[in-house]
């Protein structure tokens, strides 16, 4: 398993780190020698900083994770949000069962298809201030994005259809901030 400490371990969106996970030891021993080849071994003050925020992981992913889902329970019904993606409202069975089997909360990431395509994704940004525009997640704060020309702006047409991203959409990692102020900023930005 390759996880990115850099997101949710990490929290704060201030450091780069990633982990390696597995459990055959003749893997573990190659990654161990490119380990030594590649030079990527977190400096003391980051692997000190990492390990100190462990312990409050469970606690940033609950309140993140609630948070979500009542802003995205609300905005599922707003009118001019054609689509929310989050997995509290799957309806595919096959989609729930994999929810129900490899996670205990929702999580804290969502997707909404704003109406007006590019332009309402953008008016939608532009409306927000609690809420940061930027690529991240995982951290405290929000942060909110339009992966078309962002996150997945290098891929072609068709590897933007074939993954769904689409000129409306937006993704927005929650933070910890009360989600009632969130989901006010949300509504409003709407307009």
């Amino acid at each position: 398993a390759i996880y990115s400490a850099t997101k949710f371990l990490g929290g704060f969106s201030d450091l780069l780190a990633g982990a390696v996970l597995a459990s055959d030891p003749e893997l573990i021993q190659t990654l161990t020698g490119m380990r030594a080849l590649l030079g990527n071994i977190l400096q003391a003050d980051e692997c000190w900083m990492l390990d100190s925020r462990l312990s409050t992981v469970a606690l940033r992913m609950n309140r993140q994770s609630k948070n979500a889902q009542r802003i995205a329970e609300q905005l599922a019904k707003h009118v001019r949000v054609m689509r929310v993606i989050y997995p509290s409202l799957f309806t595919d069975a096959a989609q729930i069962e994999i929810r129900d089997a490899q996670t205990d909360y929702p999580g804290s990431l969502l997707s909404l298809e704003v109406e007006g395509g590019k332009t309402g994704a953008f008016e939608f940004l532009r409306g927000l201030k609690i809420a940061k525009n930027a690529v991240s997640l995982g951290g405290v704060e929000t942060l909110v994005c339009h992966p078309m020309t962002t996150t997945h702006s290098e891929l072609s047409p068709e590897e933007l259809s074939a993954a769904g991203i689409t000129e409306s959409l937006v993704r927005i990692s929650v933070g910890t901030e009360h989600w009632r102020d969130l989901l006010e900023e949300f509504t409003r930005a709407l307009g």
